[in-house]
């Protein structure tokens, strides 16, 4: 599986590895599919006593013709090999298509987390994939079960691609407490090595055009222009992508949103730091002052999720999965997506008033033990038994 944060791979990666390991723990026996991303990729890898990660080492491409190739590579081996599965979970469309043909070789009932919906992508975001849409709607058809992690994904399964209602079975993505938790922010800076009297803005995920990452920076050039010393006394971090390979700088969104922070003169206080280890990534949702996540969808937010269990005061867009994990003002603040003076107003609320930013911190660290990954493991433990 690819880095976290680095090409495509982002909250699904931290989806997936967390329900297996939390699965395991309930006893469950877990066998990840994934194709080969680097040549040195182990062809199986344990990852505790009772998940594996093997790796399907043929050349894919990523689209349909190499998503139904990797269905018939898994049937192939899983047939050769002898293995018996109760159940298939798929994840992304792609793999959704893949499993119609493991499924059609290996008779094994499977269930869909799309993760992401086209629909929604066009509705939000002006992305249209046509293409992307019908293929989606085939994995509807053809699937045993779909797991959808908000009522809001359940109702635009329903409306827009004719899904049963009793297909669907809602399960929520967790965090993990034991790494997600609040520290010192002193101690979070001198660890990281991040300036002490600078007011932090971070930003976590994919650098993408749906994350409206440009929406972020205009806020920001908006404070620094109602207030000049500003400038001098914040850093915005944005951490994603690989920023040592070159491809990451040649990335239109990359260059988009390079051009945005040299055209407003903010180069010398913004910067992207690139993907980081997720065991390093609570560090620096404690030092921040404030973690925005900007998106113009988002079909839950783990990275909201994540930083609320570290006791982070967040700021989001009004969109998908995120209005159900923040109440506005009472553990996070909302603005409408796309609202720069609306997001504006809130960084300087939170910059202005810490009293209300360790209160919605606080709000937020409660709120997250919801969200267990093991509370949520048996949910998905529970709603396999209904497609089995």
């Amino acid at each position: 599986m690819s880095r976290l944060g680095v090409l495509t791979a982002g909250g699904m990666n931290v989806y997936v590895l967390n329900f297996a390991n939390y699965l395991a723990k309930e006893g469950h026996q877990v066998d990840i599919f994934t194709p080969k991303h680097d040549e040195n990729d182990e062809k199986i890898l344990t990852t505790n006593s009772n998940v594996r990660i093997i790796h399907i080492s043929h050349t894919l491409t990523h689209d349909s013709h190499g998503a139904l190739e990797f269905g018939n590579h898994v049937a192939s081996y899983i047939l050769k090999n002898k293995k018996f599965y109760d159940i298939v979970h798929a994840h992304y469309y792609l793999s959704g298509l893949s499993s119609i043909t493991l499924a059609a070789k290996t008779n094994i009932p499977w269930v869909i987390t799309y993760h992401t919906l086209s629909s929604t992508k066009k509705r939000y975001g002006g992305i249209d994939e046509a293409g992307r849409f019908n293929t989606e709607k085939e994995v509807v058809a053809n699937c045993d079960g779909i797991i959808a992690s908000t009522e809001l994904e359940k109702h635009e399964l329903i409306h827009s691609y004719g899904a049963s209602k009793e297909k669907i079975s809602i399960v929520h993505p967790g965090v993990n407490h034991a790494l997600f938790r609040p520290y010192n922010r002193a101690y979070a800076r001198t660890r990281l090595d991040l300036p002490h009297d600078k007011k932090i803005i971070l930003f976590v995920g994919r650098i993408d055009p749906i994350k409206g990452i440009h929406f972020l920076i205009q806020a920001v050039s908006r404070l620094v222009s109602q207030d000049a010393t500003f400038k001098d006394n914040f850093r915005l971090l944005l951490i994603g992508g690989d920023i040592s390979r070159k491809s990451f700088w040649q990335h239109p969104e990359v260059i988009k949103i390079k051009t945005i922070i040299t055209q407003k003169d903010l180069e010398c206080c913004i910067k992207f730091i690139g993907s980081k280890p997720h065991g390093i990534l609570p560090y620096y949702y404690n030092c921040a002052d404030v973690v925005v996540l900007p998106s113009v969808y988002e079909s839950f937010g783990l990275v909201v999720l994540e930083a609320m269990a570290c006791g982070s005061a967040v700021i989001a867009s009004r969109v998908g999965g995120l209005k159900y994990l923040i109440e506005d003002r009472v553990n996070g603040l909302l603005f409408s997506s796309g609202n720069v003076i609306e997001l504006c107003r809130g960084l300087n609320t939170l910059f202005t008033d810490t009293k209300l930013r360790n209160k919605l911190g606080k709000n937020a660290y409660r709120e997250s033990f919801k969200y267990c990954w093991d509370v949520q493991a048996k949910k998905l433990a529970k709603a396999y038994e209904t497609y089995t």
